[in-house]
Parts: C-alpha cells; structure tokens; sequence
C-alpha cells in the first residue's frame, strides 16, 4: 500500500498485540540440539526467570552450564538497580520524587538520559509518544467525569519537560510522567549489554512480552517469537518472527483493556485524551529494547498508514500491526515466516 510519511517524523534517524508468543507459551524457544557439532559439550541454555518491577522476567543464556548461571543473577542485579529508578511503584524511585514535586536536583544519569529519550521520541513521532500522559490515563482508571478531562489534557505536553545538566523539571503544575512504554525496553538493553560484557553472545532477555536477543540458539537457529492473535491469544499465532540479535516490542489494546470491546484501554492519544480506534496491536521489532518498545507505543497512536510509513523510515526497523477488524500490515523486511 502507498503510504505518506508526515513532515514531522520524517526528521527521526536512528538514534504490548502478538502478545510475543505470550511470554507465558515459551517464547516459541523450543530446543534445538545442545552440543552440536563444533560447539563444545560443555555448552547449554540456562533459563531463570524472575519478577521484577511487576512484570515476569525471563533469561536464556546459552554457554557453560556454571558461569550462565553466575552470569544470569548478575544480570538481574543489574535490572534492578534501575528498576530502582524507573519503577513508579516504588515511593523512592526518581520518577516518583519527579512526580511528587515536578523537579528532581542531582538526578541519576541513567533516569536524565531515559528521559531525555523520551522527549526524543516525542519530537520524531509528531507528539504521538508523550510521556506525560499519565494525568490522563490516573483519570481514565479512576472514573474521573468528563467535566475534569479539558484541565487534564491542558498539564500533557512533552515539551514541558525541562533538562539541564542533572535537572529534571516539569514546567505545567500537576503534569506527571510514566516511563511505561520507554523504561522497561531500557531494562532489558541493560540485561543484554550485561550478558555481553560477561562474555556471552547468545542470550534472550524476555519482560512481559517485549525482548531482546544476542546471536542465536544453541543450536544455531534464530530465536522464534511467536505473535499472538488479540482476540485469541492462546489460540494459533499470526506470524513468527525469526530473531537474530535484534530486540522486539509489542503494544495492544487487549493488555490492559478498560471496556469490554477493547475501545478503551491503556494506550492514549495524548492529542485526543482518548484510546486510538484503528489498531488492536502494534508490533516493532528495532536493534535495541528501548527503541521497539517506544516505538511500538506510538504506532499505536499513529495508526497503521502513518505507523507503516514511521518504521519503513527507519534503520533497521519492522513493524507488524494488526487492525481492529484483524487485518493484518507489515513493513517489507523479511522477518516473518
């Protein structure tokens, strides 16, 4: 289909509704022959998982059985220590203090660099991922009348937010941010770039759905995702991706819903105050977590012509989106079989 890229993300560079073979199936990693020939007997796939910040997580590291599993609490170490920044259930964290006052002195690097991604990802897709959506989606869940929407959406502006050196502040009183669709693609990069550092190159880093890999199986076979059907999640998948080395994200309306036929759900256009109408899923797969996971956010917002013609703009990027009435668009890479 011929589509148009707006002038306002034709500017970005570089720098969850497959539900991925729903983390809870496997992730479609179904074996492969351990000890292959040419590689070393002593080579196998370790898996741990664990809960953090909400959400199952999931490690497959391929190597020596001893210093995997070594490697693999080491990794989740270091998820956590941001997860401690991040999270926004936690009263302490540096979101929460940002929140609770509208600026925060002194911040992490790591929290100042996620959001100055953030307002990045803001500029490139015309405003349609907008961190500071989260006075609306509060009200959403709580009921709030209509009466109080027009206030809510006047405190929504990603440009509000303010960085200088280790300063983060948000200019509109009452304004707040949610890292949701940015902070857990960041935690899974910093598990991979952790495993690599240890010295392994075959590795799946797995967080409620989205992902990240390194090289491929044991048995030297892309990763295979599976991407789910919305409406029949357990039922056959749509598609399979075949992962080699690249990260992959999805957003749905069927994730976390808030009316019975979908038409409500987590996801908002901050421009609208209101959940997207065309797509039920929007799947990303991009180099690094961060990057699918954001972007899969704002192709839902975007919508399937825009969103097409965002991720056929981009480096090494794929998209496959599922509309409301399931219909089915992916860009032209061949990832899919």
């Amino acid at each position: 289909m011929a589509v148009t890229t707006p002038t306002a993300l034709r500017t970005f560079s570089r720098r969850s509704f497959l539900t991925i073979s729903a983390a809870a199936a496997g992730l479609a990693l179904a074996g492969g022959a351990l000890g292959q020939q040419g590689r070393p007997a002593t080579r196998h796939t370790v898996r741990a998982e664990r809960i953090l910040m909400g959400t199952r997580i999931h490690l497959s590291v391929v190597g020596p059985k001893a210093s995997a599993a070594h490697a693999v609490e080491a990794t989740f170490a270091a998820m956590e220590r941001l997860i401690a920044l991040f999270d926004h259930r936690q009263p302490a964290t540096a979101l929460s203090l940002l929140n609770r006052s509208g600026s925060i002195e002194g911040a992490p690097a790591s929290f100042v660099e996620l959001m100055r991604r953030a307002v990045a990802f803001g500029d490139a897709t015309g405003g349609a991922f907008d961190v500071t959506v989260k006075p609306l989606l509060d009200a959403l869940r709580a009921g709030a009348p209509a009466r109080d929407w027009a206030e809510l959406r006047a405190r929504v502006d990603y440009r509000q937010i303010e960085i200088a050196g280790d300063r983060v502040r948000l200019a509109i009183p009452g304004a707040a941010v949610t890292l949701d669709g940015i902070a857990k693609g960041r935690i899974i990069d910093e598990g991979t770039a952790t495993l690599r550092a240890l010295g392994f190159d075959q590795v799946l880093v797995e967080a409620g759905g989205d992902l990240r890999t390194l090289g491929m199986r044991s048995d030297d076979t892309p990763w295979r995702v599976g991407i789910a059907n919305p409406r029949q999640p357990e039922g056959p998948v749509l598609a399979t991706l075949q992962m080699r080395g690249q990260a992959a994200a999805t957003s749905g309306d069927y994730m976390n819903h808030l009316s019975p036929d979908f038409v409500m759900h987590h996801i908002l256009d901050p421009h609208t105050g209101r959940s997207p109408l065309d797509l039920a899923s929007a799947t990303v797969v991009a180099p690094t977590a961060l990057d699918a996971d954001a972007l899969a956010t704002a192709l839902m917002v975007l919508g399937s012509s825009a969103g097409i013609a965002l991720a056929e703009s981009l480096p090494d990027t794929e998209a496959f989106l599922v509309t409301k009435q399931l219909a089915t668009l992916q860009t032209s890479g061949a990832l899919l079989s």
